[in-house]
């Protein structure tokens, strides 16, 4: 890995912004110290302080201040397939902002490498290769570990979170509401949810109002509208239409076929 350019805690004015349509023609890692928002795959994605994100080359980076000022860590660096490969190999995550908490580690490396980056160390560019590899090392376990054996960790809350779309799906859950009750964005917590679960939070929501549907068509005489409404549908026809795409019959014909096995 060469790093082209480094900055350890750099503070921005509230007015500061990045637009690189193409990129900045190089890797480029922020580590941030304050909130922003990023414009990733044309949409807004609010980022919190102790998050990260790392652009890979080519990749439009467009970003901003959200709030009075913005202070971050960054490298701008490149990378042989060799290194692409060891990045793959840490599930390093790409074009994504990431919550880390915790940075006080992480943000020690980049000091170091500022330091010997512009240090008289004539071995200074070994010692800068084996940060940069130590960093990325620690970066990974800060991913994909430090949360898991974290007891408060967002792991176990999104256990919860599922248990309760599929206990109460009578309620208006959404992926903004949700995210925003965890402290996190969107994009990443639809990020952690599926990669937990193996499955998407609206396909969880729409599947938990389904199955609760199927038990008052089966157990109840109440209309399929009001069904609908006591499953958290604000709108019957998009009941109607969700229902039948996941059971391939309309609710009533779902009441009716299992009145006719029962009396076969």
């Amino acid at each position: 890995m060469q790093i082209n350019n480094i900055g350890y805690h750099h503070f921005h004015d509230a007015d500061f912004k990045i637009e690189r349509p193409n990129g900045s023609g190089d890797y480029l890692l922020l580590l941030l110290e304050t909130s922003a928002v990023f414009t990733l795959r044309g949409e807004e994605v609010f980022a919190e302080a102790n998050s990260f994100i790392l652009y890979k080359k080519g990749t439009p980076q467009l970003y901003r201040v959200d709030g009075q000022k913005f202070s971050n860590h960054w490298i701008h660096f490149d990378m042989s397939s060799e290194d692409l490969c060891y990045l793959e190999k840490l599930e390093i995550p790409l074009d994504q902002v990431i919550f880390l908490g915790d940075m006080n580690e992480l943000s020690l490396f980049v000091k170091n490498m500022c330091f010997e980056r512009y240090s008289d160390n004539k071995y200074k560019e070994d010692t800068i290769q084996l940060y940069m590899r130590l960093f990325f090392i620690k970066l990974s376990e800060k991913i994909h570990f430090g949360r898991m054996n974290n007891p408060n960790s967002y792991y176990e809350k999104l256990s919860i979170i599922r248990t309760n779309i599929y206990n109460m799906p009578y309620l208006d859950w959404n992926v903004d509401g949700v995210a925003h009750q965890l402290t996190m964005s969107k994009s990443y917590f639809q990020h952690l949810y599926k990669k937990q679960f193996g499955t998407s939070v609206m396909n969880d929501i729409i599947q938990s109002r389904v199955d609760h549907a199927r038990y008052l068509l089966s157990s109840t005489d109440i209309p399929a509208v009001k069904i609908g409404e006591m499953c958290g549908y604000t709108c019957s026809s998009h009941f109607f239409r969700q229902f039948k795409l996941r059971m391939k019959v309309t609710p009533s014909e779902y009441r009716k076929n299992l009145k006719i096995a029962n009396e076969s």
